[in-house]
């Protein structure tokens, strides 16, 4: 993993991005739950499908040990995406229960993913705890409000987006560090 490090470096921008991205639909889920709500829909089905090309690029290039696993979260991030993108106003039973999905097979499979890693694995299991939790509360109670569910997502955007934050600037470092030392960013 280490040799990797220094290709994955030159792009931190991208997960800059993705961090920035991720926070800013929290905030706009805070900031106005029932008027998002619509467009938090459409929102969350392309992050879905954005998601879901990474974790398929990862089943295809990634490290052999979680092909397996990446393959089934892009695939079930695919159709719960296009799920929230087909019918975001006409079918929120689907999307609570596509996202709650979504959310609890992502928070699995990272954790397991953060396990059997050999580099750090706090985040990787946090990040993984939050999102399974918040995916069991919306699946045991599909019939929250509009409102709690934008809240509960944009707590899950949030959290996503600040470790996809400091994986960037780690990465950042990474790129700058002399080769000797990438090993400790790893």
């Amino acid at each position: 993993m280490v040799s990797e490090v220094p290709e994955v470096a030159k792009n931190w921008w991208l997960f800059a991005v993705l961090g920035v991205v991720c926070i800013a639909t929290g905030v706009a889920a805070l900031v106005w739950p029932k008027g998002a709500l619509l467009a938090l829909g459409v929102i969350f089905g392309v992050f879905l499908m954005i998601a879901a090309l990474l974790e398929i690029i990862d089943a295809i290039t990634g490290d052999p040990g979680g092909r397996a696993l990446s393959a089934i979260l892009g695939v079930i991030a695919l159709i719960a995406g296009l799920i929230c993108v087909r019918r975001p106003g006409e079918s929120l039973l689907a999307i609570v229960i596509a996202v709650g999905i979504y959310l609890i097979a992502a928070g699995v499979i990272r954790i397991v993913l953060a396990l059997g890693s050999e580099g750090r694995r706090g985040a990787g299991v946090a990040l993984g705890v939050v999102d399974a939790v918040i995916g069991i509360v919306i699946l045991a109670w599909p019939k929250l409000g509009l409102g709690t569910l934008a809240v509960l997502f944009a707590l899950s955007m949030l959290f996503r987006g600040a470790f996809v934050l400091v994986v960037a600037f780690q990465l950042r470092k990474a790129r700058s560090a002399p080769t000797g030392q990438a090993a400790t960013y790893a």
